[in-house]
């Protein structure tokens, strides 16, 4: 004969090991779920990271841009200033050259004879014509 308060002993721990099972069950799941989560921010912390880096890398960058653009004024400055000047130094020897041109042309209408006269006021001896 078996008695009722025994068959509720037997069923007890059946059903007690089914919560227990249950309960490692959802244990599982959630552990599973946290290593997940582990993983997901150690991924966004490595993201995070390379973006920290690559906003390094971009600030300098637009330091050295903002570097070189005041480079550029400055040589186009200096490109304007040396363009003047060379303007200048063409013109005068533009200028110079004139003179030259001036002198030579009156060198070459004056007469031998005018020659000599200027030789002797000078005192030089003068050339003898044949």
């Amino acid at each position: 004969m078996i008695r009722i308060g025994s068959i509720q002993k037997l069923t007890e721990p059946d059903e007690s090991e089914q919560q227990s099972k249950a309960m490692r069950r959802l244990l599982a799941k959630a552990e599973q779920q946290i290593r997940k989560l582990q993983e997901k921010v150690a991924d966004q912390k490595q993201q995070v990271r390379e973006l920290q880096t690559q906003a390094k890398h971009d600030d300098g960058l637009a330091v050295e841009r903002e570097e070189l653009k005041a480079e550029i004024a400055d040589l186009k400055s200096e490109i304007k200033e040396l363009t003047r000047a060379n303007r200048e130094q063409v013109e005068k020897m533009e200028a110079l050259r004139a003179e030259n041109a001036r002198l030579k042309a009156g060198a070459k209408v004056q007469s031998p004879s005018r020659m000599a006269a200027q030789a002797d006021l000078r005192g030089a001896p003068q050339p003898l014509l044949s």
